[in-house]
């Protein structure tokens, strides 16, 4: 890694985690805490700042979010101040060294290993991921940067000629405020995501759900880094960032809402106080249920994904507050209890009903996603294989023989637990979204719809309470064997714990290495393979260089699937098609997509290349990504003739620049006279 892409990675961590830490202090929340939801109320201040961008019409940029922040962290300072107790509340104690030693170092090795094997993917930093999504994510943070706008309503055109519709920017316009390339900084904030976010938001996950198993918290990361399904085959091979970033928060924010309800369920059994005046936890549950919402607003802002994942890992303890509520109301008072139930009943069937309806959600759910049958699809999960077990490419190294037993033994010594039980049943509400996402009949078709019947995204919300209940199996598995020893002989057996992890670790190749890197290398990969590429080696290095050939309002025409639509993230250089598919945008790109090689004989051709602005043409080799998918071909791109009518300007290897010359008056006469003389 290069030292500029160093100094890219520190100012991401910076716009990640400086502001939302700055607000979360001023509420006095305390620094760990205050660490790990840092980049969720980051967020909620990008959401702020972009919108007043847009409204005010400043651009976006550091500045603008350095004065948002600086203004939240104040109005924070302030409102800490009004909600204060008269009697200052004792410092909660903390873990001892030790423990905090041993949870730093699980970090640091999840955050490697994490890390190894993604840069390893990679090759470089600054490669194109070649996935579907990176086409239009890349695109999407140079038009940030160019126009200054990043709400959801203003990066809408890279894509369509129409007025922007919404569309989740949280994560562009995160990434997008970090000087330099904007391929590296996508690449960098995976890393983030990989290696910082997700591991410190399962920690404090399992910090909320077991708070007295100081061995839960240690094992958590390591447990972690073992897993594929996220953030491996999400980020790297699937590539879909932004709802990657908001199932990194997920954990930690489930997390803050389990620890608000444990205090108020306290609260609630305790002899009545007045919180405010001399009860120090009324403070922390008004700063607590605060730095939830803004944490819940600013993750369904990056992805609204979050919203449902929460839902579906945290319905048991909303349910179960619910009816706890409900139950003291209708104790008290019997009318206000049947209001609050008719309430409640009202809102839960309103909320089924808007989703069960919801064009939107019904637009998710047409997506035609992998099937697989029942059997296939639960060993996949309980495995954690990368692809389908039916599949020839799986072998038996692929296998992660140790996760599957430990959830499910985590997960039902945590049924036997008040505070963790309702998360176990949380985790069974995803694994049954999972089987039925992949199942051909669709049998929760509303449901499984919100995650576009994508068993990758929804394996990727199991994980969050799975990781967690493996250690949580460890931790029992441990301590079982810890009751049988002498007290005098713990230290050795101590010992012997760590001498087996390490060769857990050497037994397992890191954690199956070979397997992680096997399903985070394919879409970084320069070489041609069954599928096609849209970048070959080289190619990307071909295509920075066209920023010297190429004007700057020039217009770039040619099939996204041979690595034009990567042309505006690498040189600025506008595009006709700037992203995978979605050629009936306009009908001109319609048009152009099967008649371009019509050039010569065409003149309505030229006339929509003159409504599009293209002037010049990127035409690559035979063998192109996905061209074994009849319906994302460009045909007016195949053997198209440049003997005339183009002028070459750039050329390597795999593909090369023209010019288009077909469309001036002289060559129109020149082809209508010999048309006639014919």
């Amino acid at each position: 890694m290069s030292w500029v892409a160093i100094g890219q990675l520190t100012a991401l961590l910076a716009v990640f985690y400086f502001p939302g830490y700055m607000v979360l202090r001023g509420l006095r929340l305390n620094h760990l805490r205050a660490l790990v939801l840092a980049p969720a109320v980051s967020g909620s201040l990008v959401a702020a700042g972009t919108l007043l961008c847009r409204i005010t019409g400043i651009r976006w940029g550091p500045s603008m979010l350095l004065a948002v922040s600086l203004l939240a962290a104040v109005i924070a300072a302030c409102l800490y101040l009004l909600i204060r107790p008269r009697r200052m509340p004792h410092a909660e104690p903390g873990p001892p060294w030790p423990t905090k030693l041993l949870v730093a170092g699980s970090l640091i090795a999840a955050a490697v290993l994490n890390g190894w094997t993604m840069l390893d993917a990679m090759n470089n930093v600054d490669r194109v991921n070649q996935a579907w999504d990176p086409s239009f994510h890349v695109n999407a943070l140079r038009w940030i940067k160019e126009n200054g706008q990043a709400s959801p309503w203003d990066i809408n055109p890279i894509y369509s000629q129409g007025t922007g519709s919404f569309y989740p920017a949280g994560w562009h316009a995160l990434v997008a405020l970090p000087p330099g390339d904007v391929v590296t900084s996508a690449n960098l904030a995976t890393l983030i995501v990989a290696c910082v976010v997700w591991p410190t938001s399962l920690t404090y996950l399992a910090v909320a759900l077991f708070p007295q198993r100081r061995l839960t918290w240690v094992l958590t990361p390591a447990a972690a880094a073992g897993v594929i399904a996220f953030p491996i085959i999400q980020q790297s091979r699937s590539a879909q960032w932004p709802n990657a970033l908001a199932v990194a928060l997920v954990p930690a924010i489930l997390a803050l809402g389990i620890e608000l309800a444990a205090s108020l369920h306290q609260q609630r059994t305790a002899p009545p106080v007045d919180v405010r005046s001399t009860h120090p936890d009324g403070r922390n549950q008004t700063v607590k249920s605060l730095v939830l919402v803004l944490a819940t607003a600013s993750a369904a802002w990056i992805h609204p994904s979050a919203i449902f994942a929460l839902i579906a890992l945290g319905c048991i303890y909303v349910l179960r507050y619910i009816v706890l509520m409900c139950r003291a109301s209708w104790l008290q008072d019997r009318r206000h209890g049947r209001l609050w139930v008719a309430f409640w009943a009202l809102c839960t069937g309103s909320a089924v009903w808007l989703i069960s309806t919801s064009p939107i959600v019904a637009g998710m759910a047409d997506n035609t996603a992998v099937t697989a049958p029942f059997p296939d699809a639960a060993e996949r999960l309980f495995f954690d294989l990368p692809r389908s077990p039916d599949d020839e490419r799986i072998q038996l190294r692929d296998y992660n023989f140790w996760i599957g037993p430990l959830v499910i033994l985590g997960a039902f010594c945590a049924l036997r637990r008040k505070r963790s039980w309702p998360a176990a049943v949380g985790l069974g509400v995803t694994v049954v979204l999972y089987l039925a996402a992949l199942h051909p009949a669709r049998p929760l078709s509303w449901m499984t719809g919100l995650w576009y019947h994508d068993a990758v995204r929804i394996a990727a919300v199991s994980a969050v309470v799975a990781c967690v209940f493996a250690a949580y199996a460890l931790d029992q598995i441990f301590t079982a064997l810890l009751w049988y020893v002498p007290v005098n002989g713990r230290r050795a057996a101590a010992a012997a714990i760590v001498a087996a992890t390490v060769c857990t670790v050497v037994a397992t190749n890191a954690f199956r290495y070979d397997t992680r890197q096997e399903a985070a290398v394919p879409h970084y990969d320069v070489e041609s393979d069954e599928f096609g590429r849209s970048i070959l080696s080289g190619e990307q290095d071909f295509i920075k260089s066209l920023a010297d050939v190429l004007p700057a309002d020039a217009t770039v025409i040619g099939d996204p699937f041979n690595g034009s639509t990567f042309i505006y993230a690498l040189t600025g250089r506008h595009v006709v098609y700037s992203q995978y598919g979605f050629a009936d945008r306009t009908a001109d790109e319609k048009f152009l997509r099967t008649r371009f090689r019509d050039i010569h004989r065409d003149p309505e051709v030229c006339a929509a290349l003159k409504r599009t602005g293209a002037e010049y043409v990127y035409l690559g080799g035979a063998e192109r990504a996905r061209q074994f998918n009849p319906y994302l071909q460009w045909p007016g791109f195949y053997d198209v003739d440049v003997s005339q009518g183009f002028e070459l300007l750039a050329s390597a290897e795999h593909a090369a620049l023209y010019k288009i010359t077909a469309c001036n008056r002289r060559s129109m006469k020149q082809r209508i006279g010999s048309r006639h003389i014919t």
